[in-house]
């Protein structure tokens, strides 16, 4: 599958700046919406059906998740991240174990261990 980034929360021009930096790269980038946040990572990359009636969590800081990367392209997009002062604190990739969870539920994992690093 062709690389794939998701962006939750982000405003407008850094969402631009990000995906500049994506597309240099050429990673697919693709907004999530937040009507989109009660779905599985697994479907906002493609891989599963889109539930219509799942509901939407909540989401308070931005977010990227990566999918279909490989190794040497992860580290050359987060490089680029770094040198072009697109910080992102959440980021994550799509796993055979977070493929099922929705998308506000990966949030809420994500900020639990940004806090555990915190201590």
């Amino acid at each position: 599958m062709h690389p794939l980034l998701l962006c939750v929360h982000m405003e407008s021009a850094k969402l631009m700046r990000v995906s500049f930096a994506a597309m240099a790269l050429g990673i697919q980038v693709k907004e999530v919406r937040k009507d989109q946040w009660g779905q599985t990572v697994g479907a906002l990359c493609g891989l599963d059906q889109e539930n219509p009636k799942a509901p939407t969590g909540t989401i308070e800081e931005e977010m990227l998740i990566m999918a279909f990367f490989p190794n040497n392209l992860m580290d050359a997009f987060l490089k680029e991240l770094r040198s072009s002062g697109c910080a992102v604190r959440l980021k994550a990739v799509l796993t055979s174990h977070n493929r099922a969870w929705p998308l506000s539920f990966l949030y809420q994992q994500l900020l639990a261990e940004a806090a555990s690093f915190q201590k």
